[in-house]
């Protein structure tokens, strides 16, 4: 009996064991901590491109070392040290990662400080031109570390006159060692895979994707607008549009309900639950909103950064996963704009998501010039489905909040928007004053000149009266 029982355990031992250590937090712990080297202890724009990559795959602490004690890294599953900035490392972080047991890689400089690397050798100082098997579009200087023999290497480096060990495992430690995070395309794109491998995680496999209709102002073709989005609505797209209220040409501002078609379909895909987004200088970005929603159409994203929004759509190099940043959450624009003037419109865009699909999690965001009409609807579809597994993002079915001093929006997770203005009647007034000035001013004239016949005539109605009632007291008087 005690035989058969020593064998059932050690069967489930040999089970636990040879299951893949791929695995996110659990509940009761804390997966991954992104501790930082650098010159002002700030987290500067490598440490946000790395916790942007891990972020995608599981929760992320972002530490600088100088927080770091002996017993800081006991909580948590997997760490991350990038090296930013030359300096001796403190003793009680040096401690705290020569006792860390799980996944760990270390980035950049400062590596020989720890135990670990301890044997590894400095190299001299090389030009590399090639990054596993992407040229670089610019030399970087880099100091070369020679690993001992017995080093798995991931990825290669070339400076074209020799090959540098560039990502290395060291095969006794759990320790793995990057030389840099290069920020350039398309190597960029390599680099949360390389990540999530050498940390033992679970690649994320669908990337989430939206299109965005751009360029809508006063001078849009309503008719090339409509043939777009009926495409879009064909294909099972989420109809996503960002509009610019206030369209500024030689100093003069053309405001987009001047546009009586265009309004009136906006407001029709209003009421049909498409999502907005306010394109607008920060110098106009409120005077852009109320204009809008008085016209009754409730954007719930800005184009850029504004305070104002919990959702922002931007592009920035470098970054292309959706990410969170205090209150606001960001959608990055990630694909490579159509050149409509190109013999082959569609070749950057179809390049960029050769590249993107690389990047596990990634965001697929996609601008589509509104004034292209509906001919390249159908190829970007058929692109998407036939290189990358990706599933649509409805930026109306998203939590979203906007807030100014006149205009509250509330918008849940099934679509539904509340909205509270509290403008005067002298505020609207005033508002469509400086929309449409002249007509305005025809509207004070017909008003003046309505009281002034209304005056007239009362005052011409009280003479007659006035007269008729002096003609009957002489008449009975002389009578």
């Amino acid at each position: 009996m005690r035989f058969k029982i020593g064998i059932l355990v050690f069967i489930s031992l040999l089970y636990l064991f040879s299951m893949p250590q791929h695995f996110r937090a659990s509940a009761n712990g804390k997966d991954l901590a992104l501790i930082y080297v650098t010159s002002n202890r700030q987290v500067d724009e490598e440490v946000q491109i790395i916790h942007e990559m891990l972020a995608a795959y599981t929760d992320v602490d972002v530490i600088p070392i100088e927080n770091i004690q002996e017993d800081t890294l006991a909580v948590y599953k997997r760490i991350v040290l990038f090296n930013g900035y030359k300096m001796q490392l403190p003793d009680k972080a040096l401690q705290a990662f020569n006792k860390f047991q799980g996944p760990a890689v270390a980035i950049g400089d400062n590596i020989k400080q720890l135990a670990p690397f301890a044997h590894w050798h400095s190299g001299k100082t090389v030009a590399l031109r090639k990054i596993g098997e992407h040229m670089l579009e610019r030399p970087l200087e880099w100091n070369a570390i020679i690993p001992p023999n017995n080093a798995e290497v991931k990825v290669m480096a070339s400076s074209f006159n020799a090959d540098f060990p560039f990502v290395m495992k060291e095969r006794n430690s759990n320790w793995s060692y990057i030389g840099k995070v290069i920020q350039s395309s398309p190597v960029i794109y390599d680099w949360p895979s390389i990540l999530g491998d050498l940390l033992q995680l679970s690649m994320p496999e669908i990337h989430p994707a939206f299109i965005v209709l751009t360029d809508i102002n006063m001078e849009t073709d309503v008719v090339k607008l409509k043939k777009v989005v009926e495409q879009l609505k064909r294909y099972n797209v989420p109809i996503n549009l960002q509009i610019t209220p206030l369209f500024e040409d030689d100093g003069a501002l053309y405001y987009l309900r001047n546009n009586k078609a265009l309004l009136k379909y906006l407001q029709q895909l209003q009421q049909e639950g498409v999502a907005f987004i306010l394109s607008s200088s920060q110098a106009t970005m409120e005077k852009s909103l109320h204009t809008l929603v008085l016209s009754h159409i409730y954007p719930t994203f800005v184009q850029g950064n504004s305070t104002l929004f919990s959702g922002a759509v931007r592009q920035q190099e470098s970054h292309f996963y959706i990410t969170e940043s205090g209150a606001q959450k960001m959608y990055p624009y990630t694909i490579a704009a159509i050149n409509d003037m190109d013999t082959h419109p569609l070749y950057a865009l179809q390049q960029s998501i050769r590249y993107i699909k690389s990047a596990p999690g990634s965001a697929i965001g996609i601008q589509y010039p509104s004034y292209l009409g509906a001919h390249y609807v159908q190829e970007i579809v058929e692109q998407l489905n036939k290189q990358v597994q990706f599933e649509w993002l409805n930026f109306r079915k998203t939590e979203q909040f906007v807030k100014t001093s006149k205009v509250t929006i509330a918008q849940s997770a099934n679509g539904e928007q509340k909205v509270q203005l509290s403008f005067t009647n002298i505020e609207r007034l005033k508002m469509r004053f400086d929309e449409r000035p002249f007509e305005m001013v025809l509207w004070l004239l017909v008003i003046i000149v309505s009281l002034f016949v209304t005056v007239f005539f009362m005052n011409t109605l009280r003479l007659r009266v006035t007269l008729r009632k002096r003609l009957f007291e002489e008449r009975k008087h002389n009578g």
